[in-house]
């Protein structure tokens, strides 16, 4: 998730809609696991796809178990919204990032807040772990425009990275450790180097023509995927940055993206109610479900035989593969 555009608007706008698929050959079907009691802003599934977790405008993160679609853990203390979270490469970690400042790390097995990393000065909206199973560093964006890297163990800042000019809206780390990929309301995506020493984007990548919402990196990191306000994806080939498609995916805000594991398959998440998986390779629409409600996050697991989103009347709802 990455901003927080019209919500009441949006609410009222889709209340009553009627859901329905469309596929070509590919079947879900849709379940409602369970509920927060306010807009949910982010979703995340672990590595090895048994659990989600979720944060939402009530201030509170729910971990649940997908396979038995159940609530496992309710994590409180952050003092604003939960605007974001991810897993830690060793799934043993989830960071959150809130409208308190903060970013918070805690153990997902007991639910214990182990860190309270301070230092931005406006509300985080992204926030994402590094991907190597030593957990030790986390990257965040802030409405302060910043981009924030942490070493969670010593609960310290490790460098600011400064290069936006307007808000920062999210930040994903590339899987093999090398890059952050960071977006914002100037409409530019800033490549950064991990390398402890550099504070320079190594690139700035220009096409989106509104508020670029999300980025996020494919599992081979060749590729990266953005969001932004009008509906529109773009597929970045990387680390070169040069543009491989753009996709008109929606016709709202397109709050979120993820990949599934082949690479290749992509969903997006929008106000629209839509939920749709693309070809990156073909750019061919292959599933469309309509919530009936404006969607603002979205992730799969690896087999993209799970969708999980988070809806904007705080439910938590599942689309199951039919095999």
């Amino acid at each position: 998730m990455a901003r927080i555009f019209g919500i009441l608007f949006f609410s009222l706008l889709f209340f009553g809609f009627v859901s329905h698929s469309w596929s070509q050959g590919v079947k879900y079907t849709e379940h409602t696991v369970g509920k927060h009691s306010d807009e949910v802003l982010g979703v995340f599934v672990n590595e090895d796809d048994t659990k989600v977790a979720t944060c939402s405008l009530d201030e509170t993160i729910k971990i649940w178990s997908i396979p038995e679609e159940k609530e496992l853990l309710l994590l409180k203390g952050h003092l604003g919204q939960v605007n974001n979270l991810s897993f830690s490469g060793s799934d043993k970690l989830l960071a959150s990032g809130s409208g308190d400042h903060t970013i918070r790390i805690w153990d997902v097995e007991t639910g214990e807040m182990l860190k309270t990393l301070r230092g931005h000065t406006d509300q985080v909206i992204g926030v994402y772990f590094s991907q190597d199973d030593s957990s030790t560093f986390v990257a965040s964006t802030s409405f302060d425009k910043t981009v924030k890297l942490w070493n969670w163990r010593l609960g310290s800042e490790i460098k600011t990275l400064r290069g936006h000019k307007l808000p920062t809206n999210n930040v994903a780390y590339s899987y093999d450790g090398k890059y952050l990929a960071s977006c914002s309301d100037d409409m530019t995506i800033n490549i950064w180097s991990t390398d402890l020493g550099a504070d320079k984007p190594v690139a700035t990548l220009l096409g989106h023509k509104a508020p670029v919402l999300t980025v996020l990196y494919n599992f081979d990191s060749s590729l990266l995927a953005s969001s932004d306000q009008s509906g529109e994806v773009i597929i970045w080939k990387m680390p070169e940055g040069t543009r491989k498609r753009i996709i008109k995916a929606h016709n709202e805000i397109t709050q979120d993206v993820t990949f599934a594991c082949d690479n290749k398959t992509l969903a997006t998440a929008s106000l629209d109610g839509y939920v749709k998986l693309y070809n990156v390779e073909t750019g061919e629409n292959i599933f469309v479900h309509n919530f009936g409600v404006p969607v603002w996050s979205v992730d799969m697991t690896c087999d993209a035989g799970v969708i999980i989103v988070g809806c904007a009347d705080g439910t938590v709802r599942y689309l199951k593969k039919n095999y």
